[in-house]
């Protein structure tokens, strides 16, 4: 069986996946918010509920919250997109991270296609030296061209001993 052909795709946060980390970490702030509110209207203020005893206020206040924790995540991710940018190359023989303008040298290693939706994937990049391993979200809009040559390598490349799948 022959290998599958040479591919270069660029990770690349988009907007959409922006704003599904936002909103995700908006929900995690805002459930244990919705939580404790009822309690801290029932022990707060000498048995008089007041204003925090409000459904609609507490409910106000906890979507408020996540809107606003979604907002600067959102705001963060953006400002950080374009340094995020990683891109990863199959030579036909072995997986590449390639460095970049902030000092990142090229590393060889291992990719595991850990999540794949169709025209969203996610990918865990493992070096065959020590180094962090990086996980890039790679979607069909970035390169629609090269998308089927990406998902041919990651589903059909045969590793040696460093395999991320063994």
């Amino acid at each position: 069986m022959r290998a599958p052909p040479p591919v270069e795709f660029t990770s690349v946060l988009g907007c959409a996946w922006g704003a599904a980390l936002a909103l995700l970490v908006g929900a995690t702030v805002a459930v244990p918010l919705a939580w404790i509110l009822p309690y801290l209207a029932a022990y707060s203020g000498g048995g008089q509920p007041g204003v925090l005893g409000d459904p609609f206020v507490q409910s106000l206040i906890a979507v408020g919250a996540t809107m606003a924790l979604a907002a600067a995540v959102f705001w963060q991710n953006h400002r950080r997109s374009a340094a995020g940018e990683r891109t990863l190359r199959w030579d036909g023989q072995d997986w590449v991270l390639a460095g970049d303008a902030s000092g990142r040298i090229d590393q060889h290693g291992d990719a595991e296609l850990t999540l794949d939706l169709g025209p969203w994937m996610l990918v865990r990049f493992l070096p065959h030296a020590a180094g962090p391993t990086a996980w890039l979200p790679l979607t069909a809009s970035g390169d629609p061209a090269r998308w089927a040559a990406l998902r041919g390598a990651l589903w059909n490349w045969r590793a040696g001993r460093g395999d991320a799948r063994a």
